[in-house]
C-alpha cells in the first residue's frame, strides 16, 4: 500500500514538473519572413509589414530567408532604406540550398546586420546592366556605376564586410558561392539549418538597443510573418503573365464594346481589366515596343472586319501579337520574360476570339431583318450619314438606312422610320 502511494506522488511530481516547464515562456521571438523572387514593389510592402510587426511586438530580429535573381533598382533601394533605419537587427539568410541573391539580392546582404548563406548558394552580378536595365550610354553608365558603387561601399564599410569585393560584384558582376564568401568576409556564417543558425546566433549575440543577448535555440519562440492582402494583391499584379494577360483582356473587352456599342459589361471589365495591366505594365520593366506591337494587333483586326483583306491583316494581326508579346517586357531582365509556351497559345487563342466575336457581330447586325423582326420605335438614332445612306441604332442593333433624296444629317439626331425593307430602314426626310 505504501508503494502504490509513493508511485502516485512520484507521478504527480512529475507531471506537474512537466506542466511547469511547458507553461515556462520564450525568452525571445524571433521574426521570419520570405522573399522570393524578382525584387519589386511587392517585396517592398512585404518587407515594411515585416519590420513594422518586429518592432511593434519587441522582436529581438527580422530574420530574412532571401532567394531572388534581382529586381527593380527603386524597389531595392528602398528596401536598403528601410534595412538601415530598422529599429531591429535583421539577419538575411540565402537559402535553402541552390538559392541565390543576384543584382538587386547583393545589396539586401550588405545592408544586414548578419548576412548568412547556406552551402551550394551563390552571391554576386550586380552590374548596372542587371540592375538598372538596358545598356545605357556612357555618360549614363558612368553615373549608375558610380551611385551603385557609392551605395555599396558605404552599406558594406558600416556593416565591416569586405568592400573591394562588393565593388567587384558591380563592376565585374563577380560570383562567388558560400564558403568562398565566407572566407572572403562577404557573409559572416553559413548555416545550413535553421536551428544550425539560431545556435551560432545566439553564440555570437545579438546587439539590441546597446546590449548584447546571448541565447539558446530552446530560448526562442519563432514565428513565420504572413504577408497581408495588399501585398498577395500587389504580388499577384506584379507577375509578368498576369500584367500581361490583364492587358489584353482589357483590349479585348473595349475591342467588344466598340464592335457591338450598348453591350456595356464588355466594356466595364475590359476598362477594369486594362487599368489594372496598364498600373502592373508601367512598374515592370516595360518595353514601349511590345506594347505598341500589340495595339497594332488590335488595330489589324479592326480593319480587317470594316475592310475584308481575305486573311492578309490577320495574318498581319496574329504575327503583331506575337513580337508584341515576346518584346513586352525589356530582355535585360530575364527574370521577367514570357515563356514562349505561354505566348504562343494566347496569340493563337486571341486572334481567333477576335475574329469569331467580330463575325458573330457582324451576322446579328447585318442578318436579314424585316418589320416583323419586332422594331416598335418611330424614330432611330442616327450614328453615320452621308448623302443620302447611312447607319442608325435602334434596340441596341445598328441597321443600314437609307433616304428618299440627299440630306444633311449630323450623329446623334433623331429621324423618323418610313418603312423596313429587307436589311434597310427607309426614313422620313
Amino acid at each position: 500500500m505504501k508503494l502504490y502511494k509513493i508511485l502516485i506522488l512520484i507521478s504527480l511530481f512529475i507531471l506537474s514538473a512537466y506542466s511547469l516547464s511547458a507553461q515556462t515562456p520564450a525568452k525571445h521571438k524571433i521574426l521570419t519572413v520570405d522573399i522570393d523572387g524578382p525584387i519589386t514593389p511587392a517585396q517592398e510592402e512585404l518587407l515594411q509589414d515585416a519590420l513594422n510587426m518586429a518592432q511593434d511586438n519587441e522582436y529581438i530580429n527580422l530574420l530574412i530567408r532571401l532567394d531572388t535573381p534581382g529586381g527593380l533598382a527603386e524597389s531595392m533601394r528602398n528596401m536598403v532604406k528601410l534595412m538601415l533605419s530598422a529599429e531591429v537587427p535583421i539577419t538575411v539568410w540565402v537559402a535553402p540550398p541552390g538559392a541565390r541573391a543576384a543584382s538587386a539580392g547583393v545589396f539586401l546582404v550588405a545592408a544586414a546586420d548578419l548576412a548568412v548563406m547556406s552551402s551550394q548558394t551563390t552571391i554576386g552580378s550586380a552590374s548596372p546592366v542587371d540592375i538598372a536595365g538596358g545598356e545605357p550610354d556612357e555618360t549614363m553608365s558612368k553615373k549608375i556605376v558610380n551611385e551603385l558603387l557609392s551605395l555599396i561601399r558605404a552599406v558594406a564599410q558600416e556593416k565591416g564586410r569586405n568592400v573591394e569585393w562588393y565593388e567587384l560584384a558591380i563592376l565585374e558582376s563577380a560570383n562567388l558561392e558560400a564558403e568562398e564568401a565566407l572566407q572572403m568576409r562577404v557573409v559572416d556564417l553559413i548555416a545550413n539549418s535553421q536551428e544550425d543558425l539560431l545556435t551560432q546566433m545566439g553564440k555570437r549575440g545579438l546587439l539590441i538597443h546597446g546590449e548584447e543577448i546571448f541565447f539558446e535555440p530552446a530560448d526562442l519562440e519563432i514565428v513565420a510573418f504572413e504577408p497581408g492582402l495588399k501585398y498577395k494583391i500587389m504580388s499577384w499584379l506584379l507577375h509578368p503573365q498576369i500584367a500581361y494577360l490583364l492587358f489584353l483582356a482589357g483590349m479585348a473587352g473595349l475591342f467588344f464594346e466598340f464592335s457591338n456599342p450598348g453591350a456595356i459589361f464588355p466594356g466595364v471589365v475590359g476598362t477594369f481589366c486594362l487599368i489594372l495591366g496598364l498600373y502592373s505594365l508601367a512598374i515592370l520593366p516595360t518595353s514601349v515596343t511590345g506594347i505598341l506591337l500589340l495595339i497594332l494587333g488590335f488595330i489589324f483586326i479592326i480593319i480587317e472586319i470594316n475592310v475584308p483583306t481575305f486573311g492578309l491583316l490577320t495574318v498581319a494581326a496574329l504575327v503583331s501579337f506575337f513580337f508584341g508579346s515576346l518584346f513586352l517586357f525589356d530582355p535585360s531582365y530575364p527574370y521577367f520574360q514570357l515563356p514562349i509556351m505561354t505566348i504562343l497559345p494566347v496569340t493563337i487563342i486571341l486572334t481567333l476570339l477576335l475574329l469569331l466575336l467580330a463575325y458573330l457581330i457582324g451576322k446579328s447586325q447585318l442578318a436579314p431583318k424585316t418589320s416583323e423582326s419586332g422594331i416598335k420605335a418611330d424614330k432611330v438614332k442616327v450614328l453615320h450619314w452621308e448623302g443620302d445612306e447611312g447607319q442608325v441604332k435602334v434596340r441596341g442593333e445598328i441597321w443600314r438606312a437609307r433616304s428618299s433624296e440627299p440630306v444633311h444629317i449630323k450623329p446623334g439626331q433623331e429621324v423618323n422610320i418610313d418603312r423596313i425593307d429587307g436589311t434597310t430602314i427607309h426614313i422620313k426626310t
